[in-house]
C-alpha cells in the first residue's frame, strides 16, 4: 500500500532533520569528543597541574582560551546546521511550495517545485527512523526526510512495513 504525505517546508523542522541526520553519521561523536577532550586536557595542563602556584588572575587568563576553544567546537556544528537550514529555502528551489513524499513497494518518490526524483529501494544506502522523521539516505551526505507529523499512525506503520520488507541492508 503506497503511503503519501504532503507538507510545506519548515526551516525549524528542516533544522531538526539535519540534527537527526547528523547524529546518525558514523563519526559525528568525534566532533563532540574533541570539543570536550581537547580543552579539558589543555585546562589540566595549563591550570590544573599548577593550581596552587597560580593567582586568580593567572587562572582566569590561562583558562579563557581553553573555554573559548571548547565553546567553539561544541557550537560549530549546531551553528553550521542553523545556517544551512536558514539558507536552504533561498538556495534550493525544490523546497518552494508543497512537498509530496510517497513511499511504496518501488521506493521513495519525491515531488517538489521542479524536482521529482524516484528512488528505488536499491538506490538507497540506508533508511533510518528517528523520533520525528523517516530518513532516506542516498549516501552519507544526500538524504531526504519524511516528517512523521504528516502521517497518521496507520501510515507510519505502513512505512515501517515497507522499509522492513524492502531494505535488506
Amino acid at each position: 500500500m503506497p503511503v503519501s504525505a504532503t507538507f510545506d517546508f519548515d526551516e525549524l523542522e528542516y533544522r531538526q532533520a539535519l540534527r537527526e541526520a547528523w547524529k546518525l553519521r558514523r563519526f559525528s561523536w568525534v566532533v563532540t569528543a574533541v570539543g570536550i577532550a581537547w580543552p579539558a586536557i589543555g585546562l589540566w595542563l595549563s591550570v590544573g597541574r599548577h593550581w596552587s602556584e597560580l593567582t586568580p588572575t593567572q587562572v582566569f587568563y590561562d583558562t579563557m582560551p581553553w573555554l573559548v576553544l571548547g565553546a567553539f567546537f561544541l557550537s560549530f556544528m549546531p551553528l553550521q546546521r542553523h545556517a544551512r537550514a536558514s539558507r536552504a529555502l533561498e538556495h534550493d528551489p525544490s523546497l518552494h511550495g508543497t512537498q509530496l513524499r510517497t513511499v511504496d513497494a518501488q521506493g521513495l518518490h519525491i515531488a517538489g517545485a521542479g524536482y521529482a526524483p524516484s528512488l528505488h529501494w536499491n538506490d538507497l544506502a540506508r533508511v533510518a527512523e528517528t523520533r520525528h522523521f523517516f530518513l532516506f539516505f542516498e549516501d552519507d551526505r544526500v538524504w531526504h526526510y519524511l516528517p512523521k507529523r504528516a502521517l497518521t499512525d496507520v501510515e507510519r506503520d505502513s512505512v515501517r512495513n515497507l522499509i522492513q520488507a524492502n531494505c535488506v541492508r
